[in-house]
């Protein structure tokens, strides 16, 4: 057996473990304890720091609240500037249409960075919201694209052809992920286990408002403006698993080919970043086992169906190889 069909079947293996693991955890939460009692909601109680309704934010799951988010984030403002001068590749007729595009794609990317993110959230709780938090961060954000468009055009142009292939899919992966994520958090609508918490130290029974994951709450009705019924599937987790797009850099950089230990190390520090995400999002009392399960699940098959349609015959498009053969 040569070296790449050996990978290709460790490769195998390890995703059909993983995959059978968790589909056997997602199996045990939908059933109840003696008491009634679904061990999804079990397993935060027992986690949970939570002191009458207010929970108690460890500064493991502080960092992981800001830090996973961050591998989403900052997609479009990196490789939109990266397509944003790449134009030259294509016909005189598309390139005006592809820079207006590219730029407003980054554009997008830093305004969901700036308005968005956990940080974005934390300003905004001090007080600092409305009109002036919007205002400031659409300038912000209008800033940070300027100065990154600006920046951009100093990317060598052998970088910028090489992973011209890798920057559209990053890209596309990136827009289906986070819309898919949207569309479920929208139809299951399932509290947050913090939201129950604050039920709790009111005087009312927060956790009769549990649903189990394999039920969608079609009520669509929330008990307070202040909470947010998008438990299902973990956003962060979700978020967490855009860093896998590193190991698909290995895929498309010369150099880091030549690395076969490079793989390896890749693929266990991304696992290793996603799987800390997760557990920090139900030690924060953010989500339930099933949530950080189902958005980094759904998340990575997307990732990898994604990756095989871009990357199946293991070349760039064609005219992005025949530009860096002319640069050779």
């Amino acid at each position: 057996m040569n070296q790449d069909r050996k990978n290709k079947v460790i490769s195998l293996a390890i995703h059909v473990s993983v995959a059978i693991v968790f589909a056997a955890i997602m199996i045990l939460l939908c059933f109840k304890n003696g008491d009634g009692q679904y061990y999804d909601l079990l397993i935060n109680k027992a986690l949970s720091k939570s002191i009458d309704g207010n929970w108690a934010k460890t500064a493991f799951a502080f960092i992981f609240s800001i830090i996973a988010e961050y591998p989403a984030y900052f997609i479009l403002p990196i490789f939109a500037v990266m397509l944003f001068y790449s134009d030259d590749l294509l016909e005189k007729k598309y390139r005006i249409p592809f820079k207006i595009a590219t730029a407003g794609l980054s554009v997008i990317g830093w305004v969901i960075l700036c308005c968005k993110s956990e940080v974005a959230d934390m300003i905004e709780a001090t007080g600092f919201s409305g009109i002036k938090f919007y205002l400031l961060m659409g300038i912000l954000a209008l800033c940070a694209a300027a100065l990154g468009l600006y920046l951009g055009k100093f990317i060598p142009k052998k970088t910028r052809y090489m992973l011209f292939k890798f920057a559209m899919f990053a890209i596309a992966y990136l827009l289906i992920a986070l819309a898919v994520n949207q569309l479920m958090k929208t139809v299951w609508h399932r509290m947050r286990f913090r939201d129950m918490l604050k039920e709790n130290a009111i005087g009312h029974d927060g956790f009769s408002n549990f649903m189990p994951w394999f039920k969608p709450d079609r009520s669509n009705v929330e008990l307070n403006e202040g909470y947010k019924y998008t438990s299902f599937p973990s956003g962060h987790s979700s978020s967490a698993v855009h860093i896998f797009i590193l190991c698909t850099l290995y895929k498309v950089v010369p150099s880091w080919n030549e690395k076969r230990w490079l793989k390896y190390v890749l693929y266990g520090g991304c696992s290793a970043f996603v799987l800390l995400t997760m557990i920090s999002r139900i030690c924060d009392d953010a989500h339930f086992l099933s949530d950080v399960i189902a958005g980094a699940s759904i998340s990575y098959i997307i990732y990898k169906i994604t990756e095989y349609l871009f990357f199946r015959n293991g070349k760039n498009f064609a005219f992005a190889e025949k530009a860096l053969a002319e640069l050779e």
